[in-house]
């Protein structure tokens, strides 16, 4: 994760391989803190762009509006109810076209695919929104 300035940070995940697509995905979040009406703060992330960083077979740049690629990301931490740590929540869409090759695959291994790319998506971004999300939040209450 790298700031960018404005509250925005750009979240680099790993690179990720689907059949014959390479993805090295950087997704660019707002990050901010809402104080609702008992003064409790909220930390809060949305998207606000992103770059699938695309490559089909080795050294074939694509261009993400052909595959369609979408992703988007939202998130929360707030304190916990018994007010001794902190609760969060993430989550993630994303969603794009199937090159012609990919199409003739079976929906049932694309499926158990995804999944697994889902899964590792999802495990990254928690792992790094709790990590600057603490560290925001620190940072917060230390004023």
């Amino acid at each position: 994760m790298k700031s960018l300035g404005e509250n925005k940070y750009q979240l680099e995940l790993m690179t990720l391989r689907f059949l014959t697509i390479q993805l090295a995905p950087t997704i660019d979040v707002l990050m901010w803190t809402d104080i609702d009406s008992n003064g409790n703060p909220t930390f809060k992330l949305e998207s606000v762009g992103y770059d699938p960083n695309v490559q089909v077979l080795p050294g074939m740049g694509v261009d993400a509006k052909a595959l369609g690629i979408h992703i988007d990301v939202v998130g929360e931490l707030e304190m916990a109810s018994n007010g001794r740590g902190l609760s969060g929540r993430i989550g993630f869409v994303s969603s794009g076209k199937l090159l012609p090759p990919m199409i003739l695959v079976p929906q049932s291994a694309i499926k158990v695919a995804t999944g697994i790319i889902n899964k590792t998506v999802s495990d990254f971004a928690v792992r790094s929104f709790e990590k600057g999300a603490q560290e925001e939040f620190r940072a917060f209450i230390s004023k």
